[in-house]
């Protein structure tokens, strides 16, 4: 048997991970009503968003330092920590009984631990994938979309068993997320990073990254995303729940997440290898595709918004998801195309800083709107900031890109 090249088991190891960090973080949203009815009537929309935010929150606000970690220290034990950090703090969503240690362990907890992954994987993928660095980002990207389906779904039919049996979900996709931390522990090299110490400085990523203007457009682009697709995270299993009261809640919550990322799961595949096979001939090939992904994703969303047709809005969602797949492929390899390669690591967190900072409050404001105009009327609202995102990722590819790449 041939034996596995290491940078195709690194990304699946890597992947697997992420497969399951992002699950673990989906299946919020799936028991969503659950959880609500269980803390009481006196809980609101806009509370429940709240976890979604502190999450986000506390993402955003340790990235940059995970990037700086992953730039000074070897980036496999940063990934294990994380990754135990995370399994730990679902396993403990699953024993809350109130809102406060809901914004403990899943908010607090799980954030800062997932937020520990994602420098150290793309750093790796950016160093182990040169010419295969678009697919490689694709399967990273599929494998999140994979994970927020499966546990998406697997996680609804168990909240179906009892009154609490959402806490079952939270218990078993911690349980699991902790045994493949130990699997990557084992597995996962210990490989030294692109930069010796003496060469890496706080300065100098800074200096890389804020020095870039197309890196801090790109930024914003990505604040407005996450703004978006983080309230579509949380509200779109709720979203049609209400839209069809008579469905049953496990059907609501595979329509409202396998569509989109059946869809997702198609766009970032299909992009992720035209832009590498254009790359040669289209330098600024993976902005335009963020660009194109974003623009397409404003008439899906208006159509989900304003439809209360089952099959049109399975087409919306499903049409949404492709989108969003297109803008994903990119994401952060257009980033790495601006950075120094021995400061992609704090570079990506600096990155996902700012987009998690001015996205965080996605959840919370839809809640927001909810509970005061309508969930439509929330989700109506998020084509204002993909339209926004649109122009900051316009403004990069024919302003600031052509003195910024490398």
């Amino acid at each position: 048997m041939k034996k596995i090249d290491y940078k195709w088991l690194m990304l699946l190891l890597i992947s697997a991970a992420y497969f399951l960090a992002q699950g673990t973080r989906q299946i919020y949203a799936a028991v969503l009503p659950d959880i609500k009815a269980c803390f009481g009537d006196a809980v609101s929309d806009a509370s429940m968003g709240l976890a979604g935010t502190v999450f986000t929150l506390a993402f955003g606000i340790v990235i940059p330092f995970a990037g700086l970690a992953a730039d000074f220290f070897r980036r496999k034990w940063i990934i294990v920590v994380g990754s135990v950090l995370f399994g730990t703090g679902i396993l403990l969503t699953g024993f809350t009984t109130g809102l406060p240690m809901l914004l403990i362990s899943y908010g607090i907890l799980n954030g800062i631990g997932q937020s520990l992954l994602p420098p150290c994987n793309s750093s790796l993928i950016g160093e182990f994938h040169t010419d295969t660095r678009g697919t490689a980002f694709s399967v990273y990207q599929g494998a999140i979309y994979s994970g927020i389906v499966v546990c998406s779904i697997a996680a609804s039919q168990m909240s179906a068993w009892g009154a609490e049996g959402w806490r079952t979900a939270f218990w078993v996709f911690g349980a699991l997320s902790l045994v493949w931390t130990v699997i990557m522990s084992i597995f996962l090299k210990d490989t030294p990073n692109v930069g010796s110490r003496a060469e890496v400085s706080v300065k100098g990523a800074l200096q890389a990254f804020f020095s870039k203007p197309t890196s801090l457009w790109m930024m914003a682009a990505l604040g407005c995303y996450f703004f978006a697709t983080y309230g579509v995270k949380i509200w779109t299993p709720v979203y049609m729940m209400r839209s069809f009261p008579d469905m049953p809640a496990a059907t609501a919550v595979f329509h409202a997440v396998f569509w989109f990322y059946v869809g997702a799961f198609a766009g970032v595949t299909l992009s992720g290898r035209v832009s590498d096979k254009l790359k040669p001939k289209r330098p600024y090939v993976r902005f335009e595709v963020e660009l194109a992904g974003l623009l397409l994703c404003i008439p899906f969303i208006l159509l989900i918004a304003g439809t209360s047709n089952l099959v049109l809005m399975i087409g919306g969602l499903l049409l949404f998801g492709f989108a969003t797949g297109v803008y994903d492929s990119n994401l952060y390899a257009a980033l790495l195309e601006v950075i120094n390669p021995k400061y992609r690591a704090m570079a990506t967190g600096i990155f996902g800083c700012g987009g998690c900072i001015i996205g965080a409050l996605g959840p919370l404001v839809m809640g927001l709107l909810s509970d005061t105009f309508s969930i439509r009327t929330a989700f109506a609202s998020l084509t204002l900031f993909a339209l926004a995102g649109a122009f900051c990722i316009c403004v990069a590819r024919f302003k600031t890109a052509k003195k910024d790449i490398l």
